[in-house]
């Protein structure tokens, strides 16, 4: 299926590794021109080499993104460059501290309220103007499956997860009639690398592929369906198709990726 997404602008932030990566890989063989934001630079630069052989037209754009300033440097970069933007899609969002909310002290929450909910704010409100002008703008965020599915560890961290699917709501209702669209993936349990899967499968004595799923089993009692981890390509997926034309009448949405876990 082609998603008309040929020439299009994308700024990917939390595109050195994992979901973000996949998501440029995805996006390149799509015919997009992308800029690609991360704080590593080393990653950032090898990934960006390795999509330019692939013939792609790429920026990368090295920076914490949680800094002042740097989201707005970014997308004037992208613009100078590219002419214009047309999508942006954020996936970055460390994990900070897991624990229960009376263990948790004010810089803990304060880490995940710069790091996941001002740095999708950040992004946004840095990438609008630009969207505005293309005819058809597309925003996805990642919020969680647990904003669903609450688990005791990570209450500041689904906090932050929640008010992000918020906002891109109230994008998608504020610059609707302007033709923006907005909408959040809400990943599950997303795989490790393979020298973790390595380690996971010994230590549970399971297949490398069931290895990361079995963690969260034992160890957090979470229930998925297809029995195993979402791959990085899976969920790059999910946001190739709800950034073209082809979810050209979705918008507001937050939808699950989560192999069928129980809520």
């Amino acid at each position: 299926m082609d998603l008309e997404l040929h020439g299009r602008v994308v700024l990917v932030v939390g595109a050195s590794s994992g979901i973000g990566a996949a998501t440029a890989r995805l996006l390149c063989r799509e015919g997009a021109k992308l800029a690609l934001m991360a704080r590593r630079q080393h990653e950032l630069d090898l990934m960006a080499r390795e999509l330019r052989e692939s013939g792609a037209e790429v920026i990368a754009l090295g920076g914490d993104a949680g800094a002042q300033g740097v989201l707005d440097d970014a997308v004037e970069r992208t613009v100078a460059q590219f002419g214009a933007l047309h999508r942006l899609v954020v996936v970055a969002g460390p994990m900070g501290t897991r624990a229960a909310l009376h263990e948790l002290d004010d810089r803990d929450w304060e880490f995940y309220f710069r790091q996941s909910l001002m740095l999708a704010v950040g992004a946004c409100r840095a990438a609008i103007p630009a969207l505005l002008e293309a005819s058809d703008g597309a925003i996805v965020l990642t919020s969680a499956f647990s904003i669903r599915s609450q688990k005791p560890g990570l209450v500041a961290y689904t906090a932050m997860k929640s008010a992000i699917a918020s906002v891109a709501k109230n994008i998608a209702k504020t610059y609707g009639a302007q033709g923006l669209r907005a909408n959040c993936i809400a990943p599950g349990v997303i795989d490790r690398d393979t020298g973790t899967k390595r380690a996971l499968a010994e230590k549970y004595g399971v297949p490398e592929a069931r290895a990361r799923y079995e963690q969260v089993r034992r160890e957090s009692g979470m229930s998925v369906a297809l029995e195993r981890a979402g791959r990085h390509e899976e969920f790059a997926g999910l946001i190739a198709y709800l950034l073209s034309v082809r979810a050209s009448y979705v918008t507001g949405v937050t939808v699950n990726i989560d192999g069928g876990t129980d809520f």
